[in-house]
This record gives structure tokens, sequence and C-alpha cells, in this order.
């Protein structure tokens, strides 16, 4: 599915507070890239191809912290995700990180 149909399957994604995860994101190839995201009403981190009309997919899910500014859990979970993205299978990386595996 594209983003415009991830978003409209569950309008709370849409409305949502984002937080991005880097946009460089890939598998053992060096394209297509990807960027990953947190919505906070779903708890989804989920990646994008960047690409048009580009495939969606939810790596995890990690419940909301209470503050709607910053995301202490996944921030403690994605511990050194700058460093990771942009490597080869950076993206099998977050899976696991994510507990969804490679």
């Amino acid at each position: 599915m594209n983003i415009e149909e991830f978003y409209k399957e569950d309008p709370r994604r849409r409305a949502s507070g984002e937080a991005d995860y880097g946009v460089w994101w890939r598998n053992e190839r060096p394209f297509p890239r990807h960027r990953v995201s947190y919505i906070q009403a779903t708890g989804e981190v989920y990646s994008v191809e960047l690409m048009p009309g580009g495939a969606v997919d939810v790596l995890g899910q990690v419940e909301p912290d209470e503050s709607d500014i910053y995301y202490r859990t996944l921030d403690g979970i994605l511990d050194g995700w700058p460093e990771m993205c942009g490597t080869p299978n950076g993206l099998s990386w977050l899976r696991e990180r994510l507990g969804g595996g490679a």
C-alpha cells in the first residue's frame, strides 16, 4: 500500500503527530531509500519508500509516552539509529530492535 492508502486505512494516522527517524534507510541494496516515522496516535513505526507511490511497511509498534513532545521509550529502543540510518540492512536492524525480526 502507498502512503495515501496507509493514512486512509486508519484516520487517526493523518491527524496524529509524527516523529521522523531518518530518510536514508535501506536494505542491502542502495536503493530505494526509505523514510522512517513514528505515529503517536497508533504507536506505529513505519517506513515508506522515497519514490512516487512508494510502499509503506509497518516495522513495529511502541506505545506512546505520556508526553506529546518527546518519545523517550522509542528513543531508547532505537538508541544508535542515526549511525544505522543509511547503512546496508539498516531496515533489518530497525525491525529487530522493534521486535519484528529481520
